[in-house]
């Protein structure tokens, strides 16, 4: 008798543990599944120009009186459509221009639309007539050549786009040199108040840039 009560016990410490581990297991019991792998990717766009003609522009034996202009294509060579400038990007340089004063006329535009005309370029900003009177484009005024213009907002990939640069001597200028011609716009030019410096370059420097749409080029 006491073996077998043994045994029965033992036969019921098993069962026990049988019945809780089915417990453990919860209600979930087995189910079917599928699933599908994705991924999340893109290109990145990019802004690029480039000139379609070489970018050193000349204007050529300048007399009085006389306008010329030169003119640059540009194209969006990028992925992205993009805004396009022109960076006047020496100050030596601009200052020279706007340093002349009533003695040179100069003009921008682009694709056939003025963004700059001015007879008196002066950056002084005060003394001047002209400085304080109608603030639209007129070259009777006196509007100084600031550093950037927009050029075109915009621009598609492959498109082209043209700017100009007009430039004329006044009537009014005389005394050239004794051999005559010369350099058009030597810079640096001496201060207000100044010593006098010598010229080292000439010309006027620029920029084409191209800026994601919206936004502005660095100065």
């Amino acid at each position: 008798m006491l073996n077998r009560k043994k045994a029965i016990i033992g036969a019921g410490g098993v069962a026990v543990a049988l019945t809780m581990a089915l417990a453990a297991l919860g209600p979930t019991g087995a189910y079917f599944s599928d699933t599908e792998q994705g991924s999340i990717d893109g290109t990145k766009g990019s802004i690029k120009i480039a000139g379609v003609d070489s970018l050193d522009l000349h204007f050529t034996n300048m007399l009085p009186g006389e306008l010329q202009t030169v003119s640059e294509r540009y194209t969006n060579n990028g992925r992205s459509p993009q805004d396009v400038w022109v960076v006047f990007n020496n100050a030596e340089a601009l200052h020279a221009l706007n340093d002349e004063g009533t003695f040179m006329e100069f003009h921008l535009s682009a694709n056939g639309t003025a963004l700059f005309d001015s007879a008196n370029l002066n950056d002084n900003g005060d003394g001047v007539p002209g400085c304080s009177g109608d603030p639209e484009f007129s070259p009777d005024g006196c509007w100084p050549l600031e550093r950037a213009y927009k050029l075109q907002e915009n621009l598609t990939p492959g498109s082209i786009g043209q700017v100009s640069f007009s430039a004329m001597i006044a009537a009014k200028a005389v005394g050239q040199s004794e051999v005559g011609g010369g350099e058009w716009l030597p810079y640096p030019v001496k201060q207000q108040n100044g010593p006098p410096v010598k010229a080292t370059n000439a010309g006027l420097p620029y920029q084409i840039v191209a800026t994601q749409v919206g936004q502005k080029p660095s100065l």
